[in-house]
């Protein structure tokens, strides 16, 4: 009898022997909130797990339980072996010694000397030999962990955890489920189908953490039954919603929401092309004390009450003077496509580019217009 999705994910997971656990590097909470879950799920069955994301995404989700041990993208996931043949030539002592940007390395052999014939110099094989995502619709969104290490991610096996339609399926093991309210929630249900005795009250608490964070508090028309009946039966095994709460509010500084009011002030849309914008100055970010990190936040919080807004973007000049945009894109539309005019970098859902124009008003004109353009032949 062949093994279900979830049988198999626990198979694949006990074989193991270190599993890298990543997500969107453009996560909004969901992703890192599972993956943080279930490292502590793996750690209460002693199996080896890092999580390695993004110095941003590690900082701004510091309240979710076990973040202390997330580790950065700059760290590598393979070493240099250095291997001695000691069979003829035994060594009597060894050291090091670094200086000047140079490490040298002193054996001193039990007698004789030792032959550059018997050293060999090799790269060792990578760390993990298993990955897990969640949240991801394609490799690219891993952003600078997937650019740095491609190989890697093609030369091992990838258990692809995700809700999001566009999802392009690039695990051996893709356990996608469109009907979930979010990957916490889809992973709720593995574990508990699975070790439902190893969910203790922090697992839990991450977890709703993620449900709350991708369903703005309950609130997005992904909600079900199901997803209110889960987030209840988390609450019984231990999470904490108003320590959720009151962390997400405190993420929301008043320098956050004096920057989300000028922006949401400034707003224009074009409901004809599901479009919306605003410009941001560095006026704005200096009156408001607000950041570029804080934007993010007010276009989540758009999309999920403005249903009708499919394309959101973003102007604003930066502390050098230059002018970027960020363009947000629902499923229907490709946001990476969209800035390829500005050669865009980033996801399908979110793309970052620069403009040359060094006014926020030419800069408006000149990418509005090109995306009506761009937009027209899908009306």
């Amino acid at each position: 009898m062949s093994l279900t999705l979830n049988q198999q994910i626990s198979e694949l997971i006990k074989n193991s022997h270190h599993i890298l656990l990543t997500t969107n590097e453009n996560d909004t909470g969901d992703g890192i909130a599972s993956i943080l879950a279930l490292k502590l799920f793996l750690q209460k069955i002693n199996k080896p797990a890092d999580i390695v994301v993004s110095e941003k995404l590690k900082n701004k989700f510091s309240f979710l339980f076990g973040s202390e041990n997330i580790k950065t993208i700059n760290e590598p996931l393979k070493k240099l072996i250095i291997t001695l043949d000691v069979e003829k030539n035994p060594v009597k002592d060894f050291n090091y010694n670094l200086k000047n940007n140079q490490l040298k390395i002193y054996i001193t052999p039990l007698s004789g000397e030792i032959k550059k014939e018997s050293i060999t110099i090799e790269p060792s094989n990578y760390k993990y030999d298993l990955i897990i995502t969640a949240g991801c619709q394609d490799l690219e969104s891993l952003g600078r962990l997937y650019s740095k290490e491609p190989e890697f991610f093609f030369q091992t096996t990838i258990i692809n955890i995700d809700n999001h339609p566009a999802n392009e399926r690039f695990g051996q093991i893709n356990h996608i489920s469109l009907n979930t309210s979010s990957c916490s929630e889809l992973l709720f249900n593995l574990l508990n189908s699975t070790q439902p005795e190893n969910i203790n009250s922090e697992i839990a608490t991450n977890l709703l953490s993620g449900i709350i964070l991708k369903t703005e508090n309950f609130r997005t028309p992904a909600i079900t039954p199901e997803c209110l009946h889960n987030a209840s039966y988390l609450m019984k095994l231990g999470a904490d919603q108003s320590y959720i709460i009151n962390n997400l509010n405190k993420n929301k500084s008043i320098t956050t929401l004096n920057l989300w009011g000028r922006i949401l002030a400034r707003l224009k849309q074009d409901t004809h092309y599901n479009l919306a914008w605003s410009l941001v100055s560095q006026t704005d970010f200096q009156k408001s004390g607000g950041s570029i990190e804080d934007l993010e936040g007010v276009v989540n919080e758009l999309l999920s009450r403005s249903p009708h807004i499919k394309i959101t973007v973003l102007l604003f000049e930066t502390n050098t003077g230059n002018i970027n945009g960020e363009i947000y894109t629902s499923p229907n539309y490709n946001a990476l496509d969209l800035a390829s005019p500005w050669q865009g970098t980033g996801t399908k859902n979110r793309a970052c580019f620069q403009l040359k124009e060094t006014r926020l008003i030419l800069a408006e004109q000149a990418v509005i217009n090109q995306l009506r353009e761009f937009i027209r032949p899908i009306h």
